[in-house]
C-alpha cells in the first residue's frame, strides 16, 4: 500500500517526514518534497515509489495506482498563520544580508525586514500573491481546488458568482472526505502510532515524539501579543482574522470528533 502524506506548512510535518523514513526504507521514499520537485517526474517514475510526504498539489498525485492510505494533519488556523510567520522571520533574521537578498529567501526576506502592518497588508504583488495562496484560508482553497495555488484559481470564480462560499465549504468539505485520516497536531501520538502500523516489517518507529523543525511552543494567544509588540494594528489583525473565517469552520469538525472546544 501507498502512503501518502500531504504536509500542510507548520503543522508538524517535519515530524510527520522523520517518522515515515524511520518506518520505510529510503528507495521506496519519493524524494520529492514540493511541485517543482515532483513535476518533473514521469508517471511510471512516480509509481515506483511507495510513500510520498511533501508540500504537494493533492492532483499531481492522481495518477497513482493502486491503494494507497492518504492522510493530512491540520492546526488551529490562526496559529498555523502566525506560527508560519514568525518561523520565516526568524529564518531571515537569522541570514547574512547577503543570503537574505537572493530571490530564494524573498519570503524570509520580507518577514524579517517589514514591519507586521507591511507584510500583512501591503508589500509588492508577489509577496501578495505568496500570503494570499498560503494564508488566506488555506485549508479551505487547498482542499477545495487540490493544489497549493487552489485560491488563485478558484478566487476568480466567487468574484463572478460562479461559485457561492457554501458551495467552496461544500467541496473543501467533500474532499477532506476522500482522505482515509484527517488529523489535528493535538492527535500527534495517533499520528506515529498509524505509521507504525503502516511500517515496511522489519522498520520500527521509535516511541519518542519526533519534534523537528519546531520554532516554539508558544500559545496562539502569545503570539498575537508578540504581533502586538511589533506594531500589528487593528487591520492587520481582523486581515488575519479574515484569513481564517472558512477554515475555522472546517478545523471545528476536527476538534468537535476529539471532544475539545470550536476553533
Amino acid at each position: 500500500m501507498r502512503v501518502v502524506f500531504l504536509h500542510i506548512p507548520k503543522t508538524a510535518g517535519q515530524s510527520v517526514h522523520a517518522a515515515l523514513e524511520a518506518a520505510f526504507e529510503p528507495s521506496v521514499i519519493c524524494p520529492a518534497r514540493v511541485n517543482d520537485q515532483l513535476r518533473p517526474m514521469s508517471i511510471a517514475e512516480l509509481n515506483r515509489y511507495q510513500v510520498f510526504s511533501g508540500h504537494f498539489d493533492w492532483c499531481l498525485l492522481d495518477c497513482l495506482k493502486g491503494p494507497s492510505y492518504r492522510f493530512t494533519i491540520l492546526r488551529d488556523p490562526m496559529e498555523r498563520i502566525l506560527s508560519f510567520y514568525f518561523f520565516l522571520r526568524k529564518q531571515g533574521e537569522a541570514l547574512s544580508p547577503q543570503e537574505r537578498a537572493k530571490p530564494q529567501h524573498t519570503g524570509m526576506r520580507a518577514a524579517a525586514e517589514m514591519s507586521p502592518n507591511e507584510y500583512f497588508l501591503a508589500g509588492p504583488p508577489h509577496l501578495r500573491n505568496f500570503l494570499n495562496d498560503h494564508y488566506d484560508n488555506f485549508y479551505t482553497y487547498y482542499f477545495a481546488g487540490r493544489t497549493y495555488r487552489g485560491r488563485t484559481g478558484l478566487i476568480g470564480l466567487q468574484n463572478r458568482g460562479l461559485i457561492s462560499r457554501t458551495q467552496l465549504m461544500d467541496m473543501a468539505r467533500a474532499n477532506l472526505a476522500e482522505l482515509d485520516r484527517v488529523f489535528t497536531v493535538d492527535e500527534m501520538p495517533a499520528v506515529f502510532q498509524t505509521i507504525r502500523d503502516l511500517a515496511m516489517p522489519g522498520r520500527s518507529v521509535p516511541e519518542r515524539e519526533f519534534r523537528n523543525n519546531v520554532n516554539d511552543g508558544l500559545p496562539v494567544a502569545s503570539r498575537v501579543q508578540r504581533l502586538r509588540e511589533l506594531g500589528a494594528s487593528d487591520e492587520t489583525m481582523a486581515c488575519i482574522a479574515s484569513w481564517c473565517e472558512m477554515d475555522n469552520e472546517l478545523y471545528a469538525l476536527y476538534r468537535q470528533r476529539l471532544g475539545g472546544p470550536a476553533a
